[in-house]
Order: structure tokens, then sequence, then C-alpha cells
């Protein structure tokens, strides 16, 4: 009988340590995921480079654009049909400008500067004639008036 004894209480020993074992190695894995899933704070980026960034909606479709078009910085908003309804940008000549448009996408609002860096606000017609007088500021002089 004493050696189905001794077996018995190796048997037993060896439970413990494999509880045991598992213990420690669930609290390990529990630490391990709480290190894991803790975002560091220096894991968002100062700067991000980038040619362009294409917001989609649920469908996939793209709604929001942020880049470049003809070599200069525009960001745009469209709808789920891809018309555009928003557009800000730099011109050609290196000056700004906003512009709203319809749901067809015709444009309703510009506002921003002329070719001569002049500030204006145009609003259109539907046939995209300028319905407005502009609202120019006069040029500021570099004398010292």
């Amino acid at each position: 009988m004493q050696g189905i004894e001794d077996r018995l209480k190796a048997i037993e020993k060896s439970n413990r340590r494999w509880k045991w074992s598992a213990i420690l190695l669930g609290v390990a894995f529990m630490a391990m995921t709480n290190i894991a899933a803790d975002k560091p704070d220096d894991a968002t980026p100062d700067i991000i480079y980038a040619r362009k960034f294409v917001a989609v909606n649920e469908r996939g479709e793209p709604v929001a654009f942020m880049g470049h078009s003809n070599n200069v910085g525009m960001i745009s908003i469209a709808d789920a049909k891809g018309t555009l309804l928003f557009a800000a940008s730099a011109t050609d000549t290196g000056h700004g400008v906003v512009s709203t448009f319809d749901a067809e996408g015709r444009r309703l609002v510009a506002v921003g500067a002329n070719q001569h860096g002049v500030g204006h606000v145009a609003v259109f017609d539907r046939q995209g004639k300028d319905i407005t007088h502009r609202l120019e500021t006069p040029p500021v002089s570099s004398g010292g008036q």
C-alpha cells in the first residue's frame, strides 16, 4: 500500500505545481495584455507627410479630400455621389480661395483674392455667371499715409 500512497502524493504535488503554473501564466498574460493595451504618450507623431488624404463613407465612397491638385494645396468635401460641395485651395497665382457648390456641383459662392491679390466675394447664378458686385478692397499703399 505504501507504493500507492507515494504515487498519490506525487500526483497531488504535480497537480499543485500545474495549478500554480497556470495561475502565474494567466497573471502574466493579463499583465501583457494590459501593457499592450496602454497607448504610450508619444504614439502620436508630430508631423505626418503624405501626398494626400481621402476620407470615405461606410460604402467606401470618397467624401473628403486633402492633398494637391495642379501643384497647389486643396481641401474638398463631396456628397456620397462624388459631387463637389466645398473647396478651399490655393490658386495658380498663389492666393487662397474658398468656394461652395450646389447639389449639381455648380459654384455658388467664392471668397478669396483675385489675380491682383485684391480680396473679393462673388455669388454665381445657375449658369455660373457672377451676379454680385465684387466687394474689392483697395490695394494697400506702401507709403507712410
